[in-house]
């Protein structure tokens, strides 16, 4: 568990986009993996550190200083031991204590919680303790990291996980895949299941890591109903508004006609038609083949 230089750069990033550091928690002691120079770099480019890193002292191995340096006052470690002197001992198999609610400006993953088995009851925990217009940021494998922690996660459990419905949106997410030598680090954002309307995947052969940035908009009570995969969410919807003849939960009535008078045999060709001739698959450098509605290369 640590900062890397692609996690310094991300971190930047995240406070430009509005993230207060003020009373940071991190899932685990962190340990920095970046270097002065690379410190230095994101000062320069996105000149929003509050200290400046001349003046931090790096007296041993972990990333305090540098969350000072953007904004922290206060820097805890949450652990389920206390081998690295972390200064909350929990289990976060375990709900957290009541007094841990809106505790925190920002919760920062920094790839913990996949190694967590009781991961609903982790990250609700988390989103309880972060104060309202607080943040959650993860940074988590999600491909060909097998074996690295219990899970690699998906695009659609984020989202689904820090929804409206769970008081949070998410304010961006993020791919890339570990550069080899010499090569340029490339930055995806990822595209919501919800909102493409389709399974947002990717088949490739890096190692590649999800970063992710979600906000605090309303206390509401986590997980009061159960997260369910959007594509099959809407297959629900479809079904009943076909069983119950109701056209305004199936897009008009001439989609309630099609769905509900068209052979599935002729929908299944219709949609592979449609995709054939709409779909576009580019190729990217670290990715492999990746649909540009679902994966759009950004600069961060």
């Amino acid at each position: 568990m640590g900062i890397t230089k692609q996690d310094v750069t991300f971190l930047f990033h995240a406070k430009s986009k509005g993230v207060d550091f003020s009373s940071t928690a991190m899932l685990g002691r962190l340990v920095l993996y970046a270097d002065k120079s690379d410190l230095e770099s994101c000062e320069v480019k996105y000149g929003n550190a509050v200290k400046p890193s001349s003046q931090m002292v790096f007296k041993d191995k972990y990333s305090e200083p540098f969350f000072e340096m953007l904004g922290a006052n206060r820097v805890d470690s949450i652990d389920y031991s206390d081998y690295e002197q972390a200064t909350i001992i929990h289990d976060l198999n375990k709900p957290m204590p009541e007094t841990m609610r809106q505790k925190f400006s920002c919760i920062v993953d920094g790839g913990t919680i996949e190694h967590v088995f009781n991961y609903p009851v982790a990250v609700k925990s988390c989103m309880d303790a972060i104060k309202l217009g607080g943040h959650f940021i993860g940074i988590t494998p999600t491909n060909n990291q097998c074996g690295h922690g219990f899970y690699q996660f998906s695009p659609e459990l984020i989202y689904r996980v820090f929804s409206e419905e769970n008081g949070f949106e998410v304010v961006q997410m993020l791919v890339s895949a570990d550069v080899l030598v010499g090569e340029q680090q490339e930055w995806y954002e990822v595209a919501d299941p919800m909102r493409v309307k389709s399974r947002v995947m990717l088949v490739n052969n890096r190692p590649l890591t999800l970063r992710f940035v979600a906000k605090k908009v309303a206390q509401k009570e986590v997980f009061q109903t159960a997260p369910q995969q959007s594509d099959y969410a809407t297959t629900w919807n479809r079904h009943e508004a076909v069983s119950t003849n109701d056209s305004s939960k199936s897009g008009g009535i001439m989609s309630l006609l099609v769905k509900k008078f068209i052979p599935y045999r002729l929908k299944v060709i219709a949609r592979n038609l449609k995709n054939l001739a709409t779909k576009e698959q580019i190729q990217s450098a670290t990715l492999g083949n990746i649909d540009p509605s679902q994966f759009r290369k950004v600069d961060i």
